[in-house]
């Protein structure tokens, strides 16, 4: 049997520095991963308040719209068209509510969904009973009619409107 011969001392250092070059190249391929892993965790997550945020305005929206309605009774026409119009405004309003007292339930912090549906509820007492008011009166003939002297009373629903609003800072911040 023929001795295997010993490496030389030059081979020796290239197989060691081959080794710790792997090993930063390993290293910093981890970092690397581990940086743009962190990097998409943040950006989803900025992502995903960015489209709570929008579904909390467009829930206030909603309600918003509903507690404007009767301001769209007192300045009908009163005509058929317009009571249509109306009613059928009215009702694609009331659907939104249900919406978005649905979605916030299922996906938000319970607190702003009971915050939500006090006001919603607080928008239909107030609202609603303003806009049978303002049915039975007369229509709105002339342009003189269409400003409206005094706003009827939402203090309930401006209430529950701040009280959503502080709901979603403290759970959303």
């Amino acid at each position: 049997m023929t001795p295997t011969p010993l490496p030389s001392t030059e081979s020796v250092l290239t197989v060691a520095t081959v080794s710790w070059d792997g090993i930063a190249t390993i290293i910093a391929a981890l970092l690397a991963t581990i940086v743009a892993i962190i990097g998409y965790s943040i950006q989803q997550g900025l992502a995903r308040k960015e489209r709570r945020a929008v579904i909390y305005s467009e829930a206030l929206r909603a309600v918003e719209d509903y507690l404007e309605a009767p301001y769209l009774i007192i300045r009908r026409d009163g005509s058929a068209s317009a009571r249509q119009s109306i009613t059928t405004h009215i009702s694609d309003i009331q659907s939104r509510l249900s919406y978005y007292c649905a979605l916030l339930d299922i996906h938000a912090h319970s607190e702003i969904s009971t915050a939500y549906q006090a006001l919603v509820s607080s928008a239909r007492a107030e609202a609603g009973k303003t806009m049978s008011a303002v049915w039975r009166g007369r229509p709105t003939r002339r342009d003189k009619g269409v400003p409206i002297a005094s706003r009827y009373d939402r203090s309930r629903s401006d209430d529950a409107r701040r009280a959503y609003i502080a709901a979603i800072k403290r759970h959303d911040a």
